[in-house]
């Protein structure tokens, strides 16, 4: 899927992006991702959509298509948001009234957004759109070059320093030249004991992602599956003061890990 035509596209649109990324910094901004407006489905907010890639569907007759694309992916770093009122029969994914990013006034039937809050992609074929989400989502988790590190990584100090302090030691390994430019300004992040217990963490909430298939069927993985739950339950006691932390950031991306713990354990 990586060299599709919808690829090539939020390739294109990326590398547009990245011409100017001092523009784009700091958190991204959503209209109507509010309790007035919540429909249906898993709740969300402002905080829990930076860093996430997010496929917004304002046409109701695509819901039956959406739902797959949400039960494929809702492990990952994404969110679908239906932007219509009125939850469509057989959905479980977020619905929120007139859902949209605030950059980007668009009445398209679909809209992606990648994880640095660049629209990948505006229009109505739902195929090229999920195409769209599988790069968006391979290219975050991935990246395919130095600036793409780059973007991601700039996005992230600006919103969410314990991915940031993670993205880094990676970004370093691959490109430790470049990474003297970040040094000072992650390390700074990276020196609070808040963010250093953000960053385990956010370590433990993508662990626990990768590991939730597990088939309640099979005797191994009904043992793994109890385990797992009481590995989550002891992580939400032992984390649960990061969202009283003094720094908003930290306190923010606190709130999302834990909210994705609790959802996945809850979906075991």
């Amino acid at each position: 899927m990586r060299h599709s035509g919808a690829a090539c596209l939020c390739a294109a649109v990326l590398f547009a992006a990245l011409a100017d990324l001092s523009a784009s910094a700091g958190p991204v901004a959503w209209t109507n991702v509010s309790e007035t407006c919540y429909v249906s489905g898993r709740k969300c907010s402002q905080g829990y959509l930076q860093g996430k890639v997010v496929l917004v569907c304002r046409d109701r007759a695509l819901a039956e298509r959406m739902e797959d694309v949400w039960q494929a992916f809702k492990t990952k770093p994404f969110v679908l948001m239906g932007a219509y009122r009125g939850r469509p029969s057989g959905t479980t994914y977020p619905v929120y009234a007139g859902a949209a990013l605030e950059s980007c006034a668009s009445d398209a039937p679909l809209c992606v957004v990648d994880g640095t809050g660049a629209v990948c992609y505006r229009g109505a074929d739902d195929r090229r759109a999920t195409e769209c989400v599988v790069t968006a989502i391979t290219d975050m988790e991935s990246p395919r070059d130095e600036a793409q590190w780059r973007a991601f990584l700039e996005h992230e100090i600006s919103v969410l320093p314990g991915r940031a302090v993670l993205r880094f030691a990676e970004f370093k390994k691959r490109f430790p030249r470049a990474a003297a430019e970040y040094e000072h300004q992650v390390s700074a992040i990276g020196k609070t004991p808040d963010v250093r217990k953000l960053v385990e963490l956010v370590k433990f909430s993508k662990a626990v992602k990768d590991a939730r298939r597990l088939d309640p069927a099979n005797k191994k993985d009904a043992l793994a599956k109890k385990k797992l739950e009481a590995k989550i339950k002891a992580a939400v006691s032992k984390f649960s003061s990061l969202k009283e932390s003094r720094d908003p950031l930290v306190a923010q991306e606190a709130k999302n890990a834990l909210a994705d713990l609790v959802w996945t354990g809850n979906s075991l």
